[in-house]
């Protein structure tokens, strides 16, 4: 069974909230139209099926490294890539509002 390391890393510091969008983003990482298979490797340093486990683990692990590369590299290639092409990369998806939710404006 997984456990969740919340005093390290800082899950603990996330709220429930929080921690639902980061399950969304995995998902959407790995179901979704965002990262071509031969590229997805390259961009998150993990196999998609790593990240698939990763995903049906969040917040618990097994692998706490496996699990914050896997987060911090969804989490940056969601917002970053493919660079300047935003609008139509989230035209169609399930995350729409991804941007806002992960770096709001002040």
């Amino acid at each position: 069974m997984a456990q969740v390391y919340e005093g390290s890393r800082g899950i603990d510091r996330l709220s429930s909230t929080d921690i639902h969008l980061v399950q969304e983003c995995l998902n959407a990482a790995v179901d979704g139209p965002f990262f071509p298979d031969w590229e997805f490797h390259i961009l998150m340093g993990l196999e998609r099926d790593d990240v698939r486990q990763v995903a049906s683990e969040w917040p618990a692990t097994l692998n706490a490294d496996t699990r914050d590369l896997a987060v911090t590299n969804v989490l940056n290639n969601l917002l970053g890539y493919p660079h300047k092409k935003w609008e139509a990369k989230y035209e169609d998806s399930s995350c729409p509002n991804l941007a806002a939710r992960l770096a709001p404006t002040p």
